[in-house]
Order: C-alpha cells, then structure tokens, then sequence
C-alpha cells in the first residue's frame, strides 16, 4: 500500500471517529436534565406564623440574594404555608430549598425524599414543660392526670411532647390533652387557671420570659434541630458546599449580620449532619398517639 493510499485511510478513519464521537455527545447531552434556569426557595415558618407572601418576601429578600449568588441560579422565594401541603411539595421536590422552622418534616424530607442538609441555626432549642410558680407540679412525672395545653396537635413540638411524656412512661393519648396555635395564647391560658400545664418552644417569646415572670419550667426536651436549611436533589453538591460555606460565614461580616437579625436568627447558622435528622426522627416516634 502506498503512503498516499495509508494517509487517505487514515484520514477517513479519523473522519469516522470523530462523526461517531459527537454524535455519542449528543445522545448523552440529550439524556441528561437541563441545568435549572430558576431555583424555588421556599420559607416555612410553623404553625404560628403569621406572615403573609409580602412579609416573608420582604424579610428574606437580602438571604435569597445571598443563596442566588452561592447557588449561580435565579432564586424565587415563596412562602410554604400549611403541613400537609408541605409534605406533598417536598415529596415531588417543588421546591429546590427550604428554610423551616418546624423540623420533623425537614427531618423526614431529609430522611424519605432525597433532600441534603445544609445548615440549621447555632441556637438550639427546646420543648419545655411549664407551669404557673404556685403549681403543685414539680417534675414531668407529676403531669400525669392534669390538663395540657400543647401546640397544634401533631405539630413538631407536639410530637417532642408526647415524646417526652413518652420517655417519662406517661401515655400522651390517655391524658386530657388539648392544642393550641399560639404559644403566648398557652401562656396566657396558664396564668388564667384554664390548664395545668403548657408546652412551648424555648425561642419563643413565652418560652425565654416564663421563669423571668415568674413562672417555671418542670421538664426541658433534649436540644433539637432549629430552623434547618435543605435542598433537593436539584441542588449539586458543589452547589451545596457553596451555599453551605456561603450561610455559615454570614455572622462575620457587618452586612451578614443585618441580613441574619431581619430573619431573626442573629447567632447565624452552623452545619448539620444527616444523622442527626435521622436521629431526632427516631426520638420523636410515629404518629401513632391519638388525643381524647
């Protein structure tokens, strides 16, 4: 064979490998989800919030600005109102990243639905038990036979409660057992003599003022997750690390600290390991205690 005659084979074959090349490019390009465009950042701020889509739009304006600057995508902040809903939005990943204060159902978004921690606040918190200064109610294992006033029944804070009545061998489900939305509305009913016993989150406003006024707290909960960041698996891990480093260093800069005291979380955020959702998820139980 001449050299000319080897150079034009060798020619076509390069030729043909290289139409064969792009045409695998093509076919994986064609097989795999295009990049997002926009990501939906949705705020969930439990049962007792109040904040309409402009309050919440408003206040988080400045972090959805900082995550859209990690993330390298357009961020769309939405208010995530109601359990339920919330639950079937994170099971079809509608939303690429949520902030929430309750946090069994990060917990479980994290534990059944694929979603990665980000981060959760520096400041934990805790159920409390509490009752008026005057109550013969000493410890938790004296609240069995008296009325409770507790959050939205199945709420995160009402599962920490039969949780810890759990724990004390007291059967949540056979105690007169009665919820309410508003913890400063517990507290309230408290001082009035209508119940025996509240139950209300340590960062609340009746939580940090109760033994300050007077009254006092008989059983605290185990520190739990608080106001956890998640993003599904729309988000890439790369862009996990980015958003991740980006809310952690937020509360060492004078502009970070601004936007972390107008959402309220001025100690700023920490990371938080998957089993530590796992964990608190195993603490809590099943939704399996039916009040009276």
């Amino acid at each position: 064979m001449s050299f000319a005659l080897r150079r034009n084979l060798a020619r076509r074959l390069l030729l043909v490998l290289a139409l064969a090349l792009a045409a695998c490019a093509t076919a994986f390009a064609q097989t795999q989800p295009a990049a997002p465009t926009s990501l939906v950042f949705a705020i969930n701020e439990g049962g007792a919030g109040n904040a309409d889509a402009a309050d919440i739009l408003f206040r988080y304006q400045e972090l959805g600005e900082v995550v859209e600057k990690a993330l390298r995508v357009k961020v769309s902040i939405v208010n995530a109102r109601g359990r339920d809903r919330l639950k079937e939005n994170l099971k079809s990943h509608a939303y690429a990243l949520l902030l929430a204060r309750p946090n069994d159902v990060p917990a479980e978004a994290v534990r059944d639905f694929g979603y990665q921690p980000v981060v959760s606040a520096k400041e934990p918190y805790q159920t409390l038990f509490i009752v008026v200064k005057n109550s013969p109610i000493k410890t938790i294992a004296d609240v069995k036979g008296r009325t409770i006033l507790t959050p939205d029944q199945y709420s995160n804070m009402w599962r920490a409660a039969n949780a810890m009545l759990r724990d004390n061998k007291i059967d949540m489900g056979k105690e007169t057992v009665r919820s309410m939305r508003d913890q400063a509305a517990i507290g309230w009913s408290l001082e009035n003599g209508f119940f025996d016993v509240g139950v209300v989150n340590s960062a609340s406003g009746v939580g940090r003022s109760w033994e300050k006024n007077g009254g006092r707290v008989v059983a605290r909960s185990r520190d739990q997750i608080n106001m956890p960041l998640i993003a599904s698996p729309k988000v890439s891990a790369s862009q996990v690390e980015r958003l991740r480093a980006t809310i952690m260093a937020l509360d060492s800069t004078e502009s970070g600290q601004a936007i972390l005291k107008k959402i309220g979380m001025p100690a700023g955020f920490k990371e938080s390991p998957r089993q530590a959702y796992i964990d608190f998820l195993t603490w809590l139980g099943d939704l399996d205690v039916k009040q009276p």
